[in-house]
């Protein structure tokens, strides 16, 4: 596979044109490979156990220039996969179901997570006998588009564009439906995988077509961060549906909060944030520097400033909105967990959450609230 991605930081974010041709969705892998390749063909595979069910189908494993390369897991394996010089893809999401039809995808430039283009998936495989057991970190995952959508929508004002608002209806009506439909089904966890892995698979489709959704919160922004925070003094971190539920409530509560009150105050410091993003996650100086947002000039920060007012009173109608949805899926998010929620109260410590909200815009890279935020100069308070 040749991945069409530069390593220059500030393309990071680069997005593919859209593709025309779909990823195709199966139920089972063997299915999926059928349809790739025929027996005889050579593939390697990634994150399964054993090759046993590939070569009695005839197939022939190797390590290098398969035909097809299989990846099983999440985006981590998926990023392995996508490394590997092949004919066709093929993703089996136990998690991240979001990213599972997408030619976006999140790497790693050491410490700091960017995001890629690539090859789209030929297939995706939706196995509800494969999911993972924490199936609240898969309810996060899907339910943390809804942000998602709001910060597409936010930043799309900001630049005196507006979006497809069938994207954001899409989004939320998935939201809305997953949440009832998983409610009565308290501790019913193999009707709770179903529902789950229908959602994927609808969720999976939407981000296909709007890949700019893919990591593109303010809770995503912030988990990086809490990411490398955890990273850097060695703490255990959730998994990343999970840590973007529990972020996202702090973020939409901020956000309603500076839509509500706040005001521009003063230019934001990047030499402190520089050097703040070092001293908390550990991040080398080169790097910190170059993934630093740049500082809007006087005009474009005028004129984003007056934007927002003019548009503020739809912004917050919309993010009210979304904070009633999102209260709602937490009540559901709790009881997916076998003890009900406890656990919640060690996952994040909140002391973390201010010097993380501060620097996420910093250490990953999306145009959200957030990421303007920072221009105004709101989130500097935070960092101490």
């Amino acid at each position: 596979m040749n991945i069409d991605v530069s390593e220059e930081p500030q393309l990071q974010n680069a997005l593919p044109d859209q593709a025309t041709n779909d990823t195709l969705f199966f139920d089972d892998v063997m299915t999926a490979l059928a349809a790739a390749a025929p027996p005889g063909s050579t593939v390697k595979i990634i994150g399964f156990e054993r090759a046993d069910m590939f070569l009695r189908a005839g197939y022939k494993t190797v390590e290098n220039e398969p035909d097809v390369t299989i990846a099983r897991g999440g985006e981590r394996e998926f990023e392995i996969a996508r490394r590997t010089e092949c004919g066709k893809l093929i993703l089996c999401p136990t998690h991240g179901y979001t990213a599972a039809a997408s030619a976006v995808y999140r790497a790693r430039d050491k410490a700091f997570a960017i995001m890629r283009r690539g090859d789209k998936p030929f297939a995706a495989v939706f196995d509800v006998s494969d999911i993972d057991d924490n199936l609240a970190s898969l309810f996060g995952e899907i339910v943390s588009l809804d942000l998602a959508a709001f910060d597409l929508t936010f930043s799309a004002y900001m630049r005196g564009e507006r979006t497809d608002e069938r994207v954001t209806s899409e989004v939320t009506q998935l939201v809305a439906a997953l949440t009832a439909e998983l409610k009565p089904l308290e501790k019913n966890r193999t009707e709770q995988k179903r529902v789950l892995l229908k959602a994927g698979r609808q969720a999976a489709r939407i981000v296909e077509k709007t890949p700019e959704l893919l990591h593109g919160s303010g809770a995503a922004q912030t988990a990086e961060a809490f990411r490398m925070l955890c990273a850097a003094e060695d703490r255990p971190l959730g998994m990343r549906g999970e840590t973007e539920m529990l972020l996202g409530a702090y973020v939409i509560d901020f956000y309603i909060k500076s839509l509500t009150s706040a005001k521009p105050e003063f230019p934001p410091n990047n030499n402190k944030r520089i050097d703040s993003v070092c001293e908390y996650f550990h991040a080398d100086l080169p790097r910190a520097c170059v993934y630093a947002s740049p500082i809007f000039p006087p005009n474009k920060m005028r004129l984003y400033e007056y934007r927002l007012g003019e548009f503020r009173s739809d912004q917050l109608k919309r993010i009210t909105a979304l904070s009633a949805r999102q209260k709602s899926a937490w009540q559901v998010f709790k009881r997916l967990y076998p003890d009900d929620g406890y656990s919640l109260k060690t996952l994040v410590d909140k002391t973390d959450i201010g010097i993380c909200l501060a620097l996420a815009p910093d250490v990953f890279t999306a145009e959200t609230m957030l990421s303007f935020l920072k221009q105004t100069g709101t989130l500097e308070k935070y960092i101490v």
